[in-house]
């Protein structure tokens, strides 16, 4: 198992700063069986089932009854996103001046089909630094995939929140 996005037949598994962030396995170049996907540090969030494509295992949900209702997923480590935002977002110098810090999140409406349809921000914080949020997610790559929300086993639309938070360091 190597940590390298080249490799499209065997085990994979991609880390984030020493933690595993997603594991599985690729078959002929496209994801197969069951990937689980985790968060900073290690921690669970979920597993996909690529042959079914259906969510087979959530963060603090015990039996498959509770996974009939599901959320919106990033096919991917749920950090992806917020690391992409992160990494290209510019602090806007008079945000700085003012010394504004605080939260910024972001909506991202996933239709049924998990294609996204919309952005918005749900937690304002200030003019610039929402719309930077914006700007940057408006970049989001168009190879990304939305595994939609589910309700009784049927895709839905629903929104995926990401938190940004500004902090200016000394």
């Amino acid at each position: 198992m190597k940590n390298d996005t080249s490799i499209r037949h065997g085990r994979y598994y991609r880390k984030y700063k020493g933690y595993v962030i997603e594991r599985g396995t690729y078959k002929d170049g496209h994801k197969s069986g069951r990937w689980a996907y985790f968060s900073l540090n290690g921690i669970f969030e979920f597993e996909y089932d690529y042959n079914t494509q259906k969510v087979t295992k959530i963060a603090n949900r015990q039996t498959p009854d509770e996974y009939f209702e599901t959320p919106v997923f990033f096919e991917g480590s749920p950090i992806i996103p917020y690391v992409y935002i992160v990494n290209h977002i510019d602090y806007p110098q008079v945000a700085k001046n003012q010394d504004v810090k605080g939260r910024v999140t972001l909506a991202v409406s996933v239709d049924s089909t998990g294609r996204p349809v919309q952005l918005r921000i749900i937690k304002k914080l200030h003019p610039l630094l929402d719309r930077e949020v914006l700007k940057v997610a408006k970049t989001f790559p168009q190879s990304w995939n939305w595994i939609p929300a589910t309700y009784n086993g049927q895709n839905v639309s629903n929104e995926y929140h990401i938190d940004i938070e500004f902090e200016l360091v000394e």
